[in-house]
């Protein structure tokens, strides 16, 4: 294979036209961009975004036999506002032009988006005499079009069967514009593997062009970087190979960059690749044997060939997670390894089918050990799930590993028994789907679950300080469980083992989370508890949100401390309240540029009703924010400053809850709640226009000077 930039790429023409004439593509707002691939010669990335500090694909373009593709990581470019926007305009323009030998096309047709994606076509081909934008009803049109026409399309939309079909259109001389959510794809599949079922991937793989469930962040805000003349290393395939290879991998930033290479090309490859998997293999039989990441000893940029043979390890695991899989030894480092000792049991565990999500069983697996589970007859048929781990990151792309990158698995309950081991462990759980919930009371299933290590679980309402002293002194799993019918803390044992009573942390979090239903306008009684979990290594920031929620390794202590919580002293404090707060808020009543600035309403009610603490006894008293706020009135409130900083926009907010109570805050997120379709906002500025004017009626004053700046 030559190596990438010997040839005259055909697709080098097409950089060249947008480094000339188009800076940046910009998303539109709400949406989150995936991931592309560059893979073997011709393929040439485009476009740029980030994650983290590694550069990553978001549009790349190809020529693959006769025919030429390009790609782009998401429809959100073209769709919409964003489809209007002048680079995003231009570079579909050149695109097409490229894609169409270099003048204009004479055919563009639409395979989707076919309202506001028509308008950006339009707007691309404007000036060009004589282009006709058609629609295209199916793949089946494909070998009848014209010579001349582009396609526009979105192949995952289309079944797996017709990927043959557009691969085959390319290769004769096709010219495709492909849009493409592979993130997207894969939450909706239910797990299938991007190497043997993803449509785009097998439509264009061959081509050079792959996707992953990776998801990339802007240069700056939501403007992603078009590619200049230069190949960026490490963010091509080849180039991330041959860096590994050489051993020329020399700082975090691109090791980061070409890991995310690398784990996108062993997810994405056929099973029938001849061209890469012989080179994967071969870096990973060079690399150093026992041993394994820990946070005294992290894999880095030194590491790329050791972090390689867990990439591929992971792919064989997740692919065949059935299987009985022998303990890895980057288990002990997270998420622990019982004793030898420990005693393992088999338990029937009573599901609640009317709660969805996870439900705990007090067992913690054992790396390597075989755990069966067994349904009664029928519950085969319900969609449950068994899941090892309690942790939801998955940390391949980062820079430095401090545990091994993937460390929990779920498997279908498709038969009747089901037995698998996993190789790093950690606590059981069946999983409901939210689709299958039944009416509350309605129905319940026995399912049978071990051998496996009991692990301490206190339930509120069940258990007693006495039974959790007995339960932590017989069952030292590595990792234990408390719960109410609101929160469940999933915390080491090690950092638990001196907790006397769970109950005092119980009710302080059910007051948490009854604040948060109370100013969210949403019933306290909740369809299933929230989870909060620790892990030495996240995915994303200090903390984030989801389910469960993600805290680190340090936080743990105070986690645990109801005083603390009820002190509010510890930015921790602010931190749980703040990633809560995430899981409860609405996008009704969040615009643009404030998803970091309407969390924190949680943030300083519960600073407030749990702690005792008034918006200025908080952070936000900070001498340096309300200099801040002087400086902005000062200028005259300028909106570009507003959204840049989150605490200065949270600032006016906060003001106007203390002027007028939370009270106005709770009666305005009920209204919100109690919209119909109709009623609910549309655009971005019906957003902020519905802020003012609801907000105005429920406090009896016209609040339009406050909200003037956001209003143009």
């Amino acid at each position: 294979m030559m190596a990438l930039g010997a040839s005259a790429r055909e697709a080098d023409a097409l950089r060249d036209r947008l480094s000339g004439s188009v800076k940046n593509l910009e998303l539109g707002k709400g949406w989150l961009a995936g991931c592309l691939l560059a893979v073997g010669d011709e393929a040439v990335p485009l476009a740029f975004g980030r994650i983290g500090g590694a550069k990553v694909t978001i549009a790349a373009a190809t020529a693959y036999g006769k025919g030429r593709a390009v790609a782009v990581a998401h429809h959100g470019f073209f769709d919409k506002e964003a489809g209007l926007l002048e680079g995003n305009v231009a570079f579909m323009r050149e695109s097409l032009s490229w894609l169409a030998g270099g003048g204009a096309p004479d055919v563009v047709y639409l395979g989707m988006g076919r309202g506001a994606m028509r308008r950006c076509v339009e707007r691309a081909v404007a000036g060009w005499n004589g282009v006709r934008i058609e629609l295209l009803r199916g793949y089946g049109e494909l070998e009848s079009l014209p010579a001349g026409s582009v396609v526009v399309t979105m192949p995952d939309s289309s079944p797996f069967s017709d990927a043959a079909k557009l691969r085959a259109f390319v290769r004769k001389g096709g010219r495709v514009f492909a849009l493409v959510v592979g993130w997207g794809w894969h939450q909706l599949s239910g797990g299938k593997s991007f190497s043997t079922d993803s449509p785009f991937n097998a439509a264009l793989g061959p081509a050079g062009l792959y996707t992953g469930d990776a998801t990339a962040d802007g240069v700056r805000g939501n403007l992603f970087e078009v590619a200049g003349p230069k190949d960026e290393p490490g963010v091509s395939a080849e180039s991330a190979l041959e860096l590994t290879e050489k051993g020329a991998v020399d700082s975090a930033k691109l090791g980061a960059t070409c890991m995310i290479s690398l784990d996108m090309l062993v997810k994405a490859l056929p099973p029938e690749d001849k061209a890469f998997r012989p080179r994967l293999k071969a870096i990973a039989a060079s690399a150093v044997s026992g041993i394994v990441p820990t946070p005294e000893h992290p894999f880095g940029a030194s590491n790329m060939r050791e972090r390689l043979s867990y990439l591929l390890f992971l792919k064989s695991w997740q692919t065949n997670p059935e299987r009985n899989w022998p303990a890895s030894a980057a288990a002990a480092t997270y998420p622990g390894i019982p004793a030898k000792t420990a005693r393992r049991v088999t338990r029937d565990v009573t599901v609640d089918l009317s709660v969805p999500r996870w439900h705990g069983t007090g067992l913690f697996a054992a790396a390597g050990e075989p755990l069966t589970v067994t349904l009664p007859e029928g519950a085969e048929k319900m969609g449950l799930r068994v899941r090892v781990g309690s942790t939801s990151c998955r940390i391949t792309s980062h820079a430095q590993w401090n545990r091994a990158p993937v460390v929990d698995v779920e498997l279908p309950l498709s038969k009747r028994t089901v037995t698998f081991a996993s190789p790093f462990g950690g606590l059981v759980y069946v999983v409901v789907p939210r689709a299958k919930a039944v009416a509350k009371g309605k129905a319940v299933v026995t399912v049978k679950v071990g051998p496996a290590c009991p692990a301490p679980w206190f339930v509120e309402g069940r258990d007693t300080p006495e039974t959790w002293a007995a339960q932590l002194r017989d069952s030292p799993a590595p990792f234990v469980e408390m719960e109410n019918d609101h929160v469940v803390i999933m915390v080491p044992y090690e950092k638990a083992r001196n907790l006397a009573d769970p109950r005092p942390l119980l009710q302080v979090w059910r007051e948490i989370m009854d604040n948060d239903a109370r100013l969210a306008g949403i019933s306290p009684v909740r369809a299933s508890p929230e989870r909060i979990c620790a892990d030495v290594q996240l995915c994303a920031g200090y903390m984030h949100s989801g389910y469960p929620i993600m805290i680190p390794w340090c936080s743990v202590d105070t986690l645990l401390s109801e005083p603390d919580i009820r002190a509010g002293k510890k930015d921790d404090v602010w931190g749980f309240f703040h990633e809560m707060g995430h899981n409860h808020q609405h996008p009704d009543w969040t615009f643009a540029g404030t998803t970091e600035v309407t969390v924190n309403f949680f943030t300083l009610y519960n600073m407030l009703k749990i702690c005792g603490r008034t918006t200025r006894q908080t952070k936000m008293g900070s001498p340096s924010l309300l200099q801040s706020v002087e400086q902005w009135n000062a200028k005259g409130r300028p909106a570009d400053a507003w959204f840049a900083d989150p605490f200065l926009a949270l600032d006016l907010f906060a003001r106007l809850a203390d002027k007028y109570g939370w009270e106005a805050f709770e009666k305005l997120f009920a209204e919100y709640a109690r919209l119909s379709p109709e009623e609910r906002p549309k655009t971005d500025l019906e957003k902020r226009q519905q802020w003012c004017s609801r907000l105005s009626r429920i406090v009896g004053e016209d609040l339009t000077p406050v909200f003037q700046f956001l209003l143009k």
